[in-house]
C-alpha cells in the first residue's frame, strides 16, 4: 500500500513541477510585457509628432522628412508588434485541455523569445525616436 502511495505522490509532484515551470515562464513573459506595454503611449506620441512635423513644417529638409517618416514607421511597427502579440498570446491555463506539458513549455519558451524581441525593438525604436525628437526640437 505505501509503495503505491509513494509512487502516486511522486507522480503528482512531478506533474505539479511541470505546471509550475509553465507558470514561471508565463510570469516571466508577463513581466516583460508589463515592462514594455507602458511605453506604447510614448511610442504613439512620438510617431504622431513626427508625422505632424513632416506635414506642417515647411522648413524641414527633405532628408529629415524622410528620416522622420522612417522613424515614425519603425515606432508604429514596434507598437503593432506588441498589439499583435497580445492578441495572439495564449496563457498556459487555456492550453491545458488541448496540449501536453511539453507542448505548453515549448510554446511559452517561444513566446518569451518573441516578447523579448519586441522589447528590444521597442527600446531601440524609442531611443532612436527620442534622439530625433531632441535633434529637431519637436515639442508638439
Amino acid at each position: 500500500m505505501y509503495p503505491r502511495l509513494l509512487t502516486l505522490f511522486l507522480l503528482l509532484n512531478l506533474v505539479s513541477c511541470k505546471n509550475n515551470d509553465a507558470e514561471v515562464l508565463h510570469n516571466e513573459i508577463m513581466d516583460i510585457h508589463d515592462e514594455v506595454m507602458p511605453k506604447t503611449g510614448e511610442i504613439t506620441y512620438l510617431y504622431m509628432s513626427f508625422r505632424k512635423k513632416v506635414e506642417t513644417d515647411s522648413t524641414i529638409s527633405e532628408e529629415n522628412k524622410m528620416e522622420l517618416l522612417k522613424q515614425a514607421d519603425d515606432l508604429e511597427k514596434a507598437e503593432d508588434e506588441m498589439m499583435v502579440w497580445m492578441n495572439d498570446y495564449i496563457p498556459p491555463h487555456k492550453m491545458r485541455s488541448s496540449k501536453n506539458e511539453k507542448q505548453i513549455i515549448d510554446y511559452l519558451q517561444n513566446q518569451k523569445k518573441i516578447i523579448s524581441d519586441i522589447k528590444v525593438h521597442t527600446n531601440a525604436s524609442l531611443a532612436s525616436g527620442k534622439k530625433w525628437k531632441e535633434m529637431l526640437s519637436i515639442n508638439n
